[in-house]
């Protein structure tokens, strides 16, 4: 099949659904399928049009407005007509003016987050709905999203994991570290209560950059984490892709919840019980020398892409 997604950011950008649809893509490359992403410029170093390990990249000029978007869209619009099945990964906007060009062409949508806003903006609700209608079908990266948008979904996942063959390494590292977005939505100011106390990293990007630097070191984005994970440091983390790749190295996993959405995402994960969840800065300082099982079941991303094959083919 021709398939064609639609992501707003694709690698070498990092992050959870960048690193989704890369590996997906790959897995359905080694199946014989044609891939191709349809992404924005993040960077002006970037090639307009790029093979990845078989995924063909085309990306358009980095753009905020709709308008502008679908104005770069628009002499790609061939890439839409013949594709066999298009998939959106949360912008289906993005599409929305071709899906009345080409009322019959299978499009799907994979909801991979919510909008870091709580309580639910009701806009963000009736958009999602709105998505989730103009689409053929459609995936949710996590339960939790059916219960607070309402999506009415035919899959859910959790993503993936690579499988880590290494020997423990131990090093000079700090134990302790901190992994994702340097942003409030994250429930950062509940963390920093806690590093206060520890000699921690942080492995991300955000606004609060400069209040992390005043506790502890700050490094930026990281592509490989495996060097640092096969230490076996404590992780504190908060987001699906990099809690699996954590307990895989064996890592003990901290995540703090900071509202009842965030509560559900983490206690609905599938392996929540091999990891500390907890809603203060107090109940995460007493989980540190509580320890957890070890997780020993993991998602690969032929699994993902088993749900991808199926929902396609329904």
């Amino acid at each position: 099949m021709n398939i064609l997604f639609l992501a707003r950011y694709f690698y070498p950008h990092i992050g959870g659904v960048e690193k989704h649809v890369l590996r997906v893509g790959e897995e359905l490359v080694k199946k014989g399928h044609q891939v191709t992403v349809l992404t924005q410029k993040h960077s002006r170093k970037l090639a307009d049009s790029v093979n990845l390990g078989g995924i063909k990249v085309i990306r358009i000029p980095f753009c905020q407005s709709k308008w502008g978007i679908w104005k770069n869209l628009w002499p790609l619009r061939r890439l839409f007509r013949q594709a066999d099945i298009i998939h959106c990964h949360d912008i289906f906007f993005w599409y929305l003016p071709f899906r009345f060009l080409y009322p019959t062409k299978p499009v799907f949508t994979t909801f991979h987050g919510w909008e870091g806003k709580f309580p639910l903006p009701q806009k963000n609700i009736w958009l999602r709905k709105i998505w989730e209608k103009l689409s053929w079908g459609n995936i949710c990266v996590g339960d939790y999203l059916c219960k607070w948008y309402g999506t009415k979904t035919d899959f859910i996942t959790y993503g993936g994991v690579d499988l880590p063959d290494f020997q423990f390494s131990k090093s000079n590292f700090p134990e302790y570290i901190f992994i994702g977005r340097l942003e409030e939505d994250l429930g950062l100011s509940e963390y920093l209560q806690v590093f206060k106390k520890l000699p921690v990293v942080f492995i991300g990007a955000g606004s609060l950059k400069s209040k992390c630097a005043k506790v502890g070191r700050t490094l930026g984005k990281v592509k490989d984490l495996s060097v640092i994970l096969k230490q076996r440091p404590y992780v504190f983390a908060a987001s699906y892709l990099t809690i699996w790749e954590a307990l895989a190295y064996g890592c003990p996993v901290f995540s703090l919840y900071q509202n009842p959405l965030k509560k559900d995402y983490l206690e609905k994960f599938p392996a929540a019980a091999n990891i500390h969840v907890s809603g203060s800065a107090g109940e995460l300082i007493s989980q540190l020398n509580q320890p957890r099982p070890l997780c020993r079941r993991f998602p690969s991303w032929q699994d993902a892409v088993k749900l991808y094959q199926q929902l396609w083919q329904q």
